[in-house]
């Protein structure tokens, strides 16, 4: 579940910045390593303003479904990109699902700056938690540290601690018995769960294998 902020923040746009430029290795989303040549292809880019096509790095690999390729190309990084300490891009996917939730909670709402804040804090039966927040982005000075995925149109925010934990996987918007939510899936670095989701434990062995 997520909660709605009792005081509204923003966040400011900056000039888009291509996800894949200067990348020779991907971590996709599913845990799968891509060693990828470049070729160059036009992608277009989210605006608040306008639409711009830009050129940017195309990743062809082995092993990996046109379909995956696909998913992974629609979820962009408009404001900066993060990396680990080798460089690896630090990425999410958001869901059609998850993209389609959130740009109807901001027509309902009728707030375009909507965008939702995810967060890994300490807690829960397995250790960690989710913490999902909508927060305005029409003011918001973003922290240095913050990455901003797009969708569609639908917006997520993530600081650096979480997106690390997170990396590579997809944020989704799922329809269950016991209520419909958002949803981190698909992520490589957890060991378990609870049974609702919404607390985990991480496999640090597999994030040291990835930082070596």
């Amino acid at each position: 579940m997520f909660a709605t902020t009792s005081r509204m923040v923003g966040f400011q746009l900056r000039k888009p910045v291509s996800i894949y430029k200067g990348i020779s290795r991907l971590t996709f989303f599913m845990g799968t390593l891509i060693r990828s040549s470049q070729k160059q292809h036009n992608i277009v880019f989210f605006s608040t303003t306008h639409i711009d096509s830009q050129e940017r790095p195309k990743l062809k690999s082995s092993g990996i479904s046109h379909d995956a390729f696909l998913e992974l190309s629609k979820t962009k990084v408009m404001n900066q990109q993060l990396s680990d300490r080798n460089g690896l891009p630090l990425l999410v996917t958001i869901s059609e699902e998850a993209a389609k939730h959130l740009r109807k909670v901001t027509a309902t709402d009728n707030k375009p700056n909507t965008a939702l804040r995810i967060s890994v804090e300490s807690g829960g039966c397995h250790g960690f938690e989710y913490v999902f927040k909508l927060t305005d982005t029409s003011e918001y000075h973003p922290d240095k540290e913050d990455s901003l995925f797009v969708r569609d149109g639908a917006k997520v925010i993530m600081d650096k601690t979480s997106l690390e934990i997170l990396r590579n996987s997809k944020i989704d918007y799922v329809h269950e018995l016991i209520g419909s939510q958002f949803k981190v899936v698909d992520s490589p670095f957890l060991k378990s769960s609870c049974g609702c989701g919404s607390s985990f434990e991480i496999d640090y062995s597999k994030l040291d294998e990835e930082a070596k």
